[in-house]
């Protein structure tokens, strides 16, 4: 159990492939996990060269199974995309994935 402060809950939607046709869509998880969401620094939007406002971090336990290009929708009912996972492990109850979203609703 990973210790952070949740402000939400995410549901995890990953692009599937539909029936054999070259045709994809997303489809959730069924999942809730809690996350801690944040807006990102200056130099985290400027890394990922993205707009001030639509660029958060976020932090969720390492045991979520979440990767880049996912999307994730909390429980206000905003969308955001994940640009970017980073793992944080080794150090007990600090253990954590470090995510970097994008909204999808700006």
């Amino acid at each position: 159990m990973t210790i952070f402060f949740k402000s939400h809950q995410i549901t995890i939607y990953r692009r599937r492939r539909i029936g054999s046709a070259d045709r994809y869509a997303m489809s959730a998880t069924f999942t809730a996990f809690n996350v801690d969401i944040q807006p990102a620094s200056p130099e985290r939007v400027a890394e990922v060269d993205g707009r001030f406002g639509a660029i958060f971090t976020a932090y969720v336990d390492v045991s979520v199974d979440i990767k880049a290009g996912d999307q994730v929708k909390i429980d206000t009912g905003k969308t955001y995309g994940v640009k970017g996972v980073q793992i944080w492990q080794g150090a007990g109850l600090l253990d954590h994935k470090e995510l970097v979203l994008e909204s999808q609703d700006a």
